[in-house]
C-alpha cells in the first residue's frame, strides 16, 4: 500500500471503534452483568468481584479493574464500560502490526483483515472480558514465537509468561492452559525444546504475577477455590456445573463461528488453507494456534460464539501472509460463491420473523455483497488499494445499520427503557424483582443503581453469593412474595409471556412495557413494616 493509505485507514478504524461505544444501551446478559459488577466493586471492595451486592466469582479481576479505572476517568456509563474492550482491540491491532513488520512484505494486511473481520469488530464494542483476554493472549504467543526465532533473547520468553499471567487474571486458567497446549504442540512438531534456566525464570515470572490475587481470595472468601477453580473451570468444561448456564452446542458450532467471524475474509482464508505451497514454520504455528481453540472448545461441553475470538489474530496473520500468493480460478470461484450467498442472505432477510429487522439485514447483506464484487472485479495488482477500503466501507455500512437498529429497537436486548419507566415509581423502601432469569434483564441493576431481587429463580449467577453471604436475601418464592407484597411496595419485571406465573401471588397492575417485557407493581403506596 502507498504511504498515505495507512493514515486514512487508521483514522477510519479509530472512528469505527470508538464513536459507537456510547450510542446504544448496554446489552442484557453479559454486558449488564459485567458493567454492574465493576460499579459495585468500585463502591465496595476492588479485590472481590460483586454482583447485586454479593460475591460473584465467575471471572478474575483485571477487566473489572480496567472498567473501574474507566469509570473513574469518564464517569459511570456505557462508554466507560465498553472503552477497555475497544482499547484492547486497538492494542491487539498494534501488536499484530508490530509482529508483522519485517516478517511479511505487506505488514498492514493482517491489521486490515483483523479489524474488518466482523467477529473481531463486534467484540471490540462489548463490555466483556474476551477482547482484553485476546490482547494478552496474542502478546503471549507472539512473544513466544519471537523468542523461538531469537533464543538468545530470553526477555521475550519472560514477556510471554507475564502476558499469560495477565490473561489468567482476565479470564481464568484458560490463559495458561491453551497457550501451554499451543506451545507444546508446536515444539513437538518442530522437535525443539526450551533451555531449563529461562524456562524456570519464565514460570517464576508467571507465578509472581498470578498467585497474589488467588492466594488472597482463597484466604478471605469462603468457598473461593471450589467455586472459581473447580466449578468455573473443570465442571464447566465437563458439563457438570450445577446449575448449568450453557447448553452443549452442536459439534460444528465453533467452526461455524470461526468461519463467520472472519467474514468477509472467509474465502481468502479457505483459499489460503487449500493452496498447494507448503506451509512454513510461522504458518504452522498460526494454524496450531487457531486449531487448538477449535479443538478445545469443540471437546468442551460448554461454548459460546465469542470463545473463538483469540484465534482471529492468528488467522489474520495467516491470511495476510497468504494473500500475495492467492489468485486463480479457485479464489475466483470462492469469491463468486460468497457473493451469491450475500445475495441469497439479502433475499432471505425479507422473510425473517421479526419485521423491523428485515431492512437492516438486507442492507448488511448488500453492503458485504459490494466487498465481494470489488474483490471479483479488481485486478490483483490493485488489491492493495481496493480491498482495504472495500472491507472498511462494508464494515461502516454494517455498523451504521447495526447502530440504527440498536438505537431504534432497544427493547429486544436492553432494559434501559424499562429502568427509566420504573425510576419515577421507586422509593428507598420498595423492592424490584426480576421474574425467573436475572441474567436476561441484568442491565436493570446498572440503570437503577439498586439491588435487584429474583422471583422463582431458574439460573445460577447469584447462587454462589447467596450461599456464602449470610446477609444476602436476593431470591424469593411464592409464599414469601405474597407476605412481602402485603407490607411493601413490590415491582416485578419479566417477560409478558410469564405474567401468569406471578399473577397468582397478588394483584399487580402494569406500569410500563417494552417489547417482550413488562413491569408491574402491587400498588401498595405506604410501608410501615421495617423488614422482610
Amino acid at each position: 500500500m502507498r504511504r498515505r493509505w495507512p493514515a486514512v485507514l487508521v483514522l477510519v478504524v479509530l472512528v469505527l471503534t470508538l464513536v459507537p461505544l456510547a450510542l446504544r444501551p448496554l446489552f442484557n446478559l453479559n454486558e449488564g452483568l459485567y458493567a454492574e459488577a465493576a460499579r459495585e466493586m468500585l463502591a465496595h471492595n476492588p479485590l472481590i468481584p460483586r454482583l447485586d451486592g454479593m460475591p460473584y466469582l465467575e471471572k478474575p479481576p483485571i477487566f473489572y479493574w480496567l472498567v473501574m479505572l474507566s469509570y473513574k476517568i469518564f464517569g459511570i456509563g456505557k462508554f466507560a464500560a465498553r472503552l477497555p474492550s475497544a482499547l484492547a482491540a486497538l492494542g491487539t491491532l498494534l501488536v499484530v502490526a508490530r509482529f508483522a513488520k519485517g516478517r511479511m512484505p505487506e505488514p498492514a494486511w493482517p491489521v486490515v483483515i483483523l479489524c474488518s473481520s466482523i467477529g473481531f469488530y463486534m467484540m471490540s464494542q462489548l463490555a466483556m472480558f474476551d477482547m482484553t483476554f485476546t490482547l494478552f493472549h496474542t502478546i503471549s504467543l507472539l512473544a513466544f514465537y519471537a523468542y523461538i526465532e531469537r533464543p538468545e533473547r530470553s526477555s521475550r520468553l519472560f514477556l510471554a509468561a507475564a502476558a499469560a499471567a495477565l490473561a489468567c487474571l482476565t479470564k481464568g486458567l484458560i490463559g495458561i492452559v491453551l497457550p501451554g497446549l499451543i506451545v507444546m504442540a508446536f515444539l513437538a512438531l518442530e522437535r525443539r525444546t526450551i533451555p531449563w534456566r529461562p524456562f524456570l525464570v519464565a514460570w517464576l515470572v508467571f507465578l509472581v504475577i498470578v498467585l497474589p490475587w488467588h492466594i488472597w481470595m482463597t484466604l478471605h472468601v469462603p468457598g473461593f477455590f471450589d467455586r472459581y477453580i473447580i466449578q468455573e473451570h473443570f465442571d464447566r468444561f465437563l458439563g457438570t456445573l450445577k446449575p448449568m448456564d450453557y447448553r452443549r452446542p452442536p459439534v460444528y458450532y465453533n467452526l461455524e463461528h470461526l468461519v463467520f467471524g472472519m467474514f468477509p475474509w472467509t474465502p481468502f482464508l479457505l483459499a489460503g488453507l487449500i493452496r498447494r505451497r507448503p506451509f512454513d514454520r510461522l504458518d504452522r504455528f498460526l494454524l496450531i494456534w487457531a486449531g487448538a481453540y477449535l479443538v478445545f472448545f469443540t471437546l468442551s461441553k460448554t461454548s459460546s460464539s465469542y470463545y473463538m475470538l483469540p484465534a482471529f489474530p492468528a488467522l489474520a496473520l495467516f491470511v495476510g501472509r497468504a494473500l500475495p500468493d492467492l489468485a486463480g480460478r479457485s479464489l475466483t470461484r470462492l469469491l463468486g460463491v460468497f457473493a451469491f450467498l450475500c445475495l441469497a442472505a439479502g433475499i432471505a432477510a425479507l422473510r425473517v420473523p421479526h419485521p423491523p429487522m428485515r431492512p437492516y439485514l438486507l442492507g448488511a447483506a448488500l453492503a458485504y455483497l459490494g466487498f465481494f464484487v470489488a474483490a471479483l472485479v479488481a485486478p490483483r495488482a490493485r488489491w492493495g488499494r481496493v480491498l482495504p477500503f472495500a472491507a472498511l466501507a462494508s464494515q461502516a455500512g454494517f455498523v451504521a445499520l447495526f447502530l440504527t437498529f440498536s438505537i431504534t429497537h432497544p427493547n429486544h436486548y436492553a432494559s434501559k427503557n424499562l429502568a427509566r419507566a420504573l425510576l419515577p415509581h421507586l422509593t428507598p423502601r420498595s423492592y424490584v424483582f426480576v421474574a425467573h432469569h436475572y441474567e436476561d434483564l441484568s442491565s436493570l441493576d446498572f440503570y437503577l443503581h439498586r439491588p435487584i431481587y429474583v422471583f422463582d429463580p431458574r439460573q445460577g449467577d447469584l447462587y454462589y453469593g447467596i450461599r456464602h453471604d449470610p446477609k444476602a436475601h436476593r431470591l424469593i418464592t411464592g409464599r414469601a412474595l405474597v407476605d412481602l407484597a402485603k407490607r411493601r411496595r413490590v415491582f416485578i419485571v419479566g417477560p409478558v409471556s410469564d405474567e401468569h406465573s406471578w399473577a397468582r401471588y397478588g394483584r399487580f397492575h402494569v406500569i410500563a412495557s417494552d417489547g417482550p417485557d413488562v413491569a408491574v407493581e402491587n400498588g401498595l403506596r405506604n410501608a410501615a413494616t421495617p423488614g422482610t
